[in-house]
C-alpha cells in the first residue's frame, strides 16, 4: 500500500511539474471558456549588452564590440483545449546577431500535445528535439546568461530561426513511478534537396533515470532557486539521414545529468553534458563538445554567482576552452532579474581567443 502512495505521490508531483519553467513566474490571469478549456499569454524580453575583445585589433572586427541588442522577444500563448489536449504558440522577435540587424518574427514553437496518459503523451508540431536536458532547458529558467551555446554549436535547426527544433512528432512519458523518463521523435530533418534528395527524416530520442524529482513536462528546469531536488543522468541519440552523393548521414550521441540540491547554507545547481558529432553541416564540424556549469543561491539571498567551462574539440581545427564567470540577481525570480558574465576565451577572431562580457536583463510575464 506504502509502495502504490509512493507512485501516485511521485506522478503527481511530475504532473504538477509538467509547466514548471512557466509556473515559476506568471502569466496573463486565464482566459477561461471551462475548466479545462483556456488560454493564457506570456511575454519573454531578454535585453543584452555584448562587449567582445577584437583580438589583434583590426578595424572590421571593432563592429561586433559594445553592442545592445535583444536576445530574446517572445510572445507566447500556452492553453488547453480538452481535458487531455493541450497547446503552446511562441513567435520570436530579436536581433538577429550583435550588429543591430533585426529578424522578422520566427515561429519557434508551435506544439499540440496529446496527453493520453502519464507513461504515454503524444507531440505534434515545431518543438525542441529530445537530445540534452541543456538543448530542452526553458529560455526563461537558464542557470547561465545563456545556453551553454559553445557546447551545443553543432545541433541542427532544421527549422529556419527556430535554434534547436525541427517540425514532426515526438512521444514521451514518465514509467516506474516517475523514475524513467523517455522522449523520442520523428522530424523533417535536412530539407535541403542538394544533400537529401529523398526527403529522408530524422530520429531522435533521450531516456533519463530520475533519482529525485522528475521534470515530465515540455521542457527542463535546471535552476529552480531552491523549489527542487533534482538528480538526472541520461544518454540522448540523434541522427539526420541524407542521400545526397556528398552528405554523409547527421549522427550524434550525448550523455548528461542535472543536478539541484538545497544544503544548509543554500540552494545548488550543478549540471554538465557531453556529446560526440559526426556528419554535421554547419557548427565547428565534427568532434566532441562538453559543457560543465554549477550555482549556488545562498538561503536568503538574490544573488547567485555561476561558474561553467565549455569545449568544442572539432577532429580538424582548433579547441577552445570557455570559463563563465557570472553572477545573477533576482529581483523577483525568473520574472525580472538580471545576469552578467565574463567568459575567457569566449570566442576566434582572426584565429586568436578572445574574451567577451555580457549583461542581460530579462522580464517575464
Amino acid at each position: 500500500m506504502q509502495m502504490k502512495k509512493s507512485i501516485s505521490s511521485s506522478l503527481l508531483t511530475a504532473v504538477a511539474l509538467a509547466l514548471v519553467p512557466h509556473a515559476a513566474s506568471a502569466w496573463s490571469p486565464k482566459l477561461e471558456v471551462s475548466e479545462t478549456t483556456w488560454v493564457q499569454l506570456g511575454y519573454l524580453h531578454q535585453f543584452w549588452y555584448q562587449s567582445v575583445d577584437d583580438g589583434a585589433g583590426v578595424a572590421g572586427d571593432r563592429s561586433r564590440s559594445s553592442e545592445f541588442f535583444t536576445r530574446r522577444n517572445r510572445v507566447m500563448l500556452l492553453g488547453q483545449a480538452t481535458e487531455t489536449v493541450h497547446f503552446f504558440l511562441n513567435y520570436d522577435a530579436a536581433s538577429s546577431n550583435g550588429a543591430g540587424a533585426y529578424q522578422d518574427p520566427v515561429l519557434t514553437d508551435a506544439m499540440i500535445d496529446f496527453r493520453i496518459s502519464d507513461a504515454f503523451k503524444v507531440m505534434v508540431g515545431r518543438q525542441l528535439v529530445p537530445f540534452t536536458i541543456d538543448n530542452n532547458t526553458s529560455a526563461v529558467t537558464l542557470t547561465g546568461i545563456d545556453y551553454p551555446t559553445r557546447a551545443l554549436a553543432n545541433q541542427p535547426s532544421t527549422a529556419t530561426g527556430a535554434f534547436w527544433r525541427d517540425d514532426g512528432i515526438s512521444v514521451r512519458g514518465l514509467l516506474a513511478g516517475g523514475k524513467i523518463d523517455y522522449r523520442v521523435g520523428y522530424f523533417a530533418g535536412d530539407r535541403d534537396a542538394g544533400r537529401n534528395a529523398d526527403d529522408d527524416g530524422r530520429m531522435t530520442g533521450m531516456v533519463m533515470y530520475n533519482f529525485a524529482s522528475p521534470q515530465g513536462g515540455w521542457f527542463f528546469n535546471q535552476n529552480s532557486l531552491g523549489a527542487l531536488d533534482v538528480l538526472t543522468i541520461g544518454a540522448g541519440y540523434d541522427t539526420i539521414s541524407r542521400s545526397g552523393a556528398t552528405a554523409e548521414d547527421h549522427e550524434a550521441w550525448s550523455v548528461f545529468f542535472t543536478m539541484e540540491k538545497t544544503l544548509g547554507a543554500g540552494h545548488l545547481s550543478f549540471n554538465g553534458t557531453y556529446i560526440d558529432w559526426e556528419g554535421v553541416v554547419g557548427g565547428f564540424g565534427d568532434g566532441t563538445s562538453t559543457s560543465i556549469q554549477a550555482a549556488f543561491l545562498p538561503t536568503g539571498s538574490k544573488w547567485q554567482p555561476v561558474l561553467r567551462w565549455q569545449q568544442q574539440d572539432p577532429e580538424n581545427g582548433s579547441t577552445l576552452d570557455t570559463i563563465g564567470i557570472g553572477l545573477a540577481y533576482y529581483l523577483s525570480g525568473h520574472r525580472v532579474n538580471i545576469k552578467a558574465e565574463y567568459s575567457i576565451d569566449d570566442q576566434f577572431v582572426d584565429g586568436s581567443e578572445v574574451d567577451a562580457f555580457r549583461i542581460q536583463t530579462q522580464l517575464f510575464f
